[in-house]
């Protein structure tokens, strides 16, 4: 039914452009997808590639700020550019575009490089701010195949309201993990949390934008660690990341401090945002997570120091 639509409201926007005389693409952008192919490498180990990426990044005017050697077949390296980190000037929760994820994944021998698509989580995280440009220079540094991640990808309009079906989580609503008197307080707890590492939750990176009292934290969840299974990264991928171009780029989850609060995207959009076309029930599908966003939710809230609201009602 939405193949349909979605076909249907293309005739119609071709219809509409023919009438005025325009192409379809000047009344409606390309429909995005979440991730980008750099390459697909068949010499060189997982590695090897990233330590090449890595390089190519730097050279690129990218700034690395952490890896995560995910599993034996899979690493992420995470950079940022001084543009994304511009881009919470306007609104702090815009910081979730700051890093650069990009996986080195091997797959049946061979290894593909790819990354989160700037311009697709531009629109879903509601940035204001065009990135095109750091888009290109991604595009020149690491290289560029094709986009994937959805078989007929997203509106720019359906990005900026996106949630998976009714009930779930839009952008708006996040999980919320802690409230702290500052965010120099509320980053105290969350340093003492992810150094101790005792609920199987460590930093990977920290972005900091104190002009605007914003932090972005990256953090591995590892089942290994001391995490539970159901919230741990390696289970979620090894549950729904099966198809011929892998998500991995999906990691490392973030926590973000603003304000002396501490939030994190709710697991029912982010993953939803980055597998749009997973399916709901079967086999490698949502349902085979159903557990997994109110476990992740438990050991984040444990993570940032997350206290009950005290009962205003004395019995």
């Amino acid at each position: 039914m939405v193949t349909s639509y979605k076909r249907l409201n293309g005739m119609c926007i071709a219809l509409v452009a023919a009438a005025l005389g325009a192409s379809p693409g000047a009344l409606a952008a390309e429909p995005l997808k979440p991730f980008v192919l750099a390459e697909t490498a068949d010499n060189g180990s997982v590695e090897e590639v990233a330590e090449r990426v890595s390089g190519a990044l730097e050279d690129g005017g990218f700034k690395l700020v952490g890896e995560y050697p995910v599993s034996e077949t899979a690493h992420v390296v995470v950079a940022t550019h001084g543009d994304l980190m511009a881009v919470a000037e306007d609104n702090p929760r815009s910081a979730y575009l700051a890093p650069v994820r990009v996986a080195i994944t091997e797959v049946n021998g061979e290894v593909q490089v790819s990354y989160n698509n700037l311009e697709y989580f531009s629109h879903a995280y509601r940035v204001e701010q065009d990135v095109s440009a750091v888009q290109d220079e991604l595009k020149e540094a690491i290289g560029y195949e094709h986009t994937f991640g959805s078989e007929d990808g997203l509106s720019e309009r359906e990005l900026r309201r996106y949630r998976y079906m009714m009930g779930m989580e839009r952008f708006d609503a996040p999980y919320e993990l802690g409230s702290h008197a500052s965010s120099e307080a509320a980053m105290s707890v969350l340093e003492e949390s992810l150094s101790s590492g005792e609920s199987g939750v460590r930093k990977i990176y920290k972005l900091e934008i104190p002009e605007h009292d914003v932090t972005l934290y990256g953090i591995s969840v590892r089942e290994g660690q001391g995490a539970p299974k159901d919230a741990s990264d390696v289970h979620k991928l090894n549950t729904v990341d099966v198809g011929e171009f892998r998500h991995t780029a999906y990691l490392p989850y973030e926590i973000l401090v603003h304000d002396g609060t501490i939030e994190a995207l709710h697991m029912r959009f982010r993953m939803a945002v980055h597998w749009p076309d997973l399916g709901m029930i079967g086999a490698n599908s949502f349902m085979q997570l159903r557990r997994s966003p109110g476990v992740l939710e438990e050991v984040l809230q444990a993570v940032a120091g997350y206290e009950e609201e005290a009962d205003d009602f004395d019995w």
